[in-house]
């Protein structure tokens, strides 16, 4: 049946439909903008509450107060000069010399040095026993003693690394029961070797991407044995789990968030002696977020156990020619890489971790940019010059979050103040008269320095 349709009805007509279709269009898009706006003002303030917070936990929680006594000083004018030597926190770089120019040596102790309190040192199975029963220690104890000549922690890394031909020599067998034998065996002599050691990265990326050979070999329950063998060989030791794959927006760079978790739940359910949960960060051109860095290091605080940032760097140069910048990834930051960009990561990073409290380390992957595993991670550029980065860190980490204090008493013979926790020089002027003490700022302890100045 044919409709009518009365003479005076309205009879929409192609060009108010694309009137209406464009207005509905540019609607749509208004709405979008705004949303998105939004978004980006919500994310905005979220990384500047989350730095803000860390600022303030740094405060709350990486300093304490000292009550100083001065004794026979029997009313005399008395000045303090009070100077922080060393961190209690462990402010790390990965120390490699196995391939740095002889003539370089004392530059790179010099830079280390100036940086960081805590090393970690290479133990990677394929070049200690590249061959079966023939191993070499020459690099690895060269390494150690260096670290001990500049009064370094130490962390020696990884016992196991099953994902990796660096952590698996050719010559391994397959056998289930062969392999957990030589397994056994190699824990064993990697804890002989680590008696200047205090921590052991025990099991390396058991999650990365490609197959595990000791779990497809040895079975699953490796990583338990491993842990309990080392317990058994070594009590006093640090013993780590380490994984990457935890922060970022990028899919390739947060695949493990959530996998990772939920080993180290299931495991230390099991009373699995894993003293400490390290997490890496390699950026890879992700700018992470401030907000996301504080929210995954809250969660996996809930652990119970001491946090590491272990392997962090933020590569900036393209992987085939290391000259080209690339692009900088992830939903906060754009553009290309460069110097000061990285520098101003590196800032955000430190202080989101520093503010966390169950944090007790950082580790930088790599001093140099000549030797560096990934093109422009380095602190140092080609020609060993400081980069922006290595500046960033040193005004951080012996500048901002280091105290320096003097202090006139008068005659006064008490006084107070609250620092960063580490070691301390005090020096006493008394009528002209100096004397020096060396202290210990602790955490969780009365810090009453009584010092003596009659004697």
């Amino acid at each position: 049946m044919r409709s009518i349709v009365p003479k005076n009805s309205y009879q929409p007509t192609a060009i108010s439909y694309q009137l209406f279709r464009s207005c509905f269009l540019f609607a749509l898009l208004i709405f979008s903008f705004a949303c998105n706006s939004t978004t980006a003002k919500i994310n905005q303030d979220k990384n500047k509450a989350a730095l803000l917070q860390a600022n303030q936990n740094i405060e709350k929680f990486r300093k304490g107060n000292v009550n100083i006594k001065i004794v026979g000083a029997n009313g005399k004018t008395t000045k303090l000069n009070i100077k922080q030597v060393s961190h209690s926190f462990k402010f790390g770089c990965y120390l490699k010399i196995d391939d740095l120019a002889p003539e370089k040596l004392a530059d790179y102790e010099r830079d280390f040095g100036k940086l960081f309190n805590f090393a970690v040192v290479g133990t990677y199975w394929d070049f200690i026993e590249n061959k079966r029963g023939v191993e070499n220690w020459n690099w690895f104890e060269r390494e150690i003693a260096l670290a001990q000549k500049m009064n370094l922690k130490i962390e020696a890394a990884p016992v196991l690394w099953g994902t990796n031909e660096a952590g698996t020599p050719k010559w391994l067998p397959t056998e289930k029961d062969k392999l957990s034998k030589i397994l056994e065996k190699h824990i064993e002599t990697i804890l002989a070797k680590s008696a200047n050691v205090e921590d052991l990265e025990i099991i390396n990326e058991p999650l990365a991407p490609k197959s595990d050979f000791f779990a497809r070999n040895a079975g699953g329950d490796y990583i338990e044995k491993a842990f309990w063998k080392a317990r058994q060989i070594a009590p006093s030791k640090r013993l780590m789990l380490n994984e990457y794959g935890v922060f970022g927006a990028v899919e390739k760079h947060n695949y493990n968030r959530e996998k990772y978790f939920d080993l180290l739940r299931d495991l230390l359910k099991k009373n699995v002696p894993i003293d400490v949960v390290g997490i890496q960060a390699h950026a890879n051109g992700e700018w992470f977020e401030p907000s996301n860095i504080a929210e995954e290091l809250e969660r996996y605080a809930e652990l119970g156990k001491p946090l590491q940032i272990t392997e962090f760097s933020v590569q900036t140069l393209n992987y085939d020619d290391r000259k080209t910048p690339i692009n900088i990834l992830g939903n906060y930051q754009s553009g290309v890489w460069n110097a000061e960009k990285q520098s101003e990561f590196y800032r955000e990073f430190y202080t989101i971790a520093f503010g966390n409290p169950k944090v007790e380390a950082i580790v930088t992957w790599g001093l140099d940019d000549k030797r560096a595993w990934l093109p422009g991670i380095g602190l140092i550029d080609e020609n060993f010059q400081p980069k922006p980065n290595y500046e960033m860190l040193n005004q951080l980490i012996n500048k901002d979050w280091r105290t320096d204090l003097q202090i006139d008493l008068a005659a006064k013979d008490s006084t107070e103040f609250r620092g960063f926790y580490g070691n301390y020089e005090v020096e006493i002027l008394v009528n002209g008269k100096r004397t020096k003490k060396i202290f210990e700022l602790k955490k969780d302890s009365k810090n009453d320095w009584i010092i003596d100045v009659g004697n």
